[in-house]
């Protein structure tokens, strides 16, 4: 299929945290323009099952053009190679967040794969965030879009992990504390700080340390909520809000999602569900 996948100027948050009953979330803001979105199920017959959140507007989709038909949703076919987010049937998630430096071009003998072509063999491959680093290793990471990103990565047993990539090679920040969270600069420790979401990123690990890493169903949306974006300029001179809120439950595999910051009203997914 002649598809030409963008990834402009995003802007988001994560975190992992323990839930009151003893599980795990797996939180995530996705912020951009205008993103029509898809939730997307793959059950691959040598993989894991998922579910993931993908937006359509990758693939050409907006607000005049959305797959209503059999012929305009064709393109819908590609959505499981584009996820943003997601969790499989081992309770593993994983976020990408953007990094406004150079684009990460590794250059090695490995088989060479993208941003997006990552998150999809992860959640198709890997139980637990020791395997999805292993498998990263295996790879030359190439920056989708021209841009750079990091990956949060967590699994149910409570291992977390961000994987970043500074002057091409990979870098892991492990957590501290029983929780975890990422916005958009690096958190590799040295000169490298540099990016955006310093405010956002202080609200989600003050919040966590207030509440001993422990929160509700509703208080890990109410945490999304906290650092959502209202609609604003960026730098390029677009639009951009919070286009999704999702919180993922890496024990019972569920996802609660709000859409477009409306918070009053939750879809409740489990990936279990046919």
């Amino acid at each position: 299929m002649p598809i030409q996948i963008d990834i402009p100027n995003l802007g988001c948050s994560t975190f992992t945290a323990q839930n009151t009953k003893g599980g795990r979330f797996f939180g995530r803001n996705f912020d951009l323009s205008y993103s029509p979105a898809a939730l997307v199920k793959t059950t691959p017959k040598d993989g894991y099952a998922s579910m993931s959140m993908v937006n359509l507007g990758f693939l050409g989709y907006d607000k005049e053009k959305l797959p209503e038909s059999f012929f305009k949703s064709i393109l819908t076919l590609a959505a499981p190679y584009i996820p943003l987010d997601g969790i499989n049937e081992k309770g593993l998630s994983i976020g990408v967040l953007l990094i406004p430096t150079e684009e990460t071009n590794q250059q090695t003998d490995k088989v060479d794969i993208t941003t997006t072509t990552a998150i999809r063999m992860i959640l198709d491959k890997c139980a637990t965030v020791e395997e999805a680093v292993a498998m990263l290793k295996q790879y030359d990471m190439h920056s989708s879009a021209n841009s750079c990103y990091h990956f949060q990565i967590a699994d149910a047993s409570g291992d977390s992990v961000v994987v970043e990539y500074i002057n091409n090679e990979m870098k892991l920040v492990e957590p501290k504390d029983s929780y975890q969270a990422a916005t958009n600069f690096l958190l590799t420790p040295g000169d490298y700080d540099f990016g955006k979401g310093q405010d956002r990123y202080a609200t989600l690990m003050n919040t966590l340390k207030e509440k001993n890493g422990v929160v509700s169903q509703e208080e890990a949306m109410k945490l999304l909520e906290s650092v959502k974006q209202d609609w604003h300029k960026t730098e390029d001179g677009s639009m951009s809000a919070t286009q999704w809120s999702v919180v993922y439950d890496l024990e019972n595999l569920s996802a609660r999602i709000s859409m477009g910051m409306d918070f009053d009203d939750i879809y409740e997914i489990s990936l279990l569900e046919k």
